[in-house]
């Protein structure tokens, strides 16, 4: 027998794909079936996440997800034996899809791990249901492209972000991130933006 939390659960899912994930799929892909809908609904979890989870973790291809954010932030990153140092390569935030592309495509192993910087919540569905999705429905993949370009979009802009001044850096993340800094660890963001916690400091002193 279902748990009154399971029910609500899976209402709320449903809900928020069919009245926040489906409108976005249809301005790439055209009108769904509803037997299109339903599939994604019936292999999907809506997950809530707390601060410091680690949603995913580098590693095979097979325990993969694509995972819609849809509260809190999380960001990637690897770790690089050689230096013994930790690379941050993206922050998401809200409404935006966690995807590796290349690891899907190629099975190929994550490289990168994900952890939340707040609580939140999130819609996952692993891999393996996601190529039966997309052998089932094939205008999904008209996904990727818009995933793929987005991912190229943050990499030109994060290559120019960090060939600015450690000040120049910090001014361009609260342009585009005016309440991170009051939400999430200033470590995670002196990571991302490539310097160390006391030049952050420094910097962020300089622009406030």
């Amino acid at each position: 027998m279902m748990t009154t939390s399971n029910v609500s659960n899976k209402e709320r899912l449903r809900e928020i794909i069919r009245q926040e994930i489906v409108p976005g799929l249809e301005a790439l892909t055209g009108s769904l079936t509803e037997e299109c809908i339903e599939h994604i609904t019936s292999h999907s979890r809506l997950k809530q996440v707390t601060k410091n989870q680690f949603i995913q973790s580098s590693g095979s291809y097979e325990d993969g997800h694509l995972s819609y954010l849809y509260r809190g932030i999380a960001h990637s990153f690897y770790y690089h034996q050689e230096t013994n140092k930790t690379f941050v390569t993206r922050l998401w935030k809200k409404d935006e899809i966690i995807f590796d592309t290349n690891s899907f495509v190629k099975s190929e192993d994550r490289l990168e791990s994900i952890q939340m910087l707040e609580d939140g919540e999130l819609i996952a569905i692993n891999y393996y249901h996601l190529k039966s999705l997309l052998n089932k429905f094939p205008e999904l993949f008209a996904l990727f492209p818009y995933l793929q370009i987005d991912r190229e979009k943050h990499s030109k802009y994060y290559q120019h972000l960090l060939k600015l001044t450690a000040e120049e850096r910090v001014s361009l993340f609260i342009q585009h991130n005016p309440t991170l800094i009051s939400r999430i660890n200033k470590d995670a963001i002196a990571l991302y933006l490539g310097m160390s916690r006391c030049r952050f400091s420094t910097a962020l002193h300089k622009n406030i």
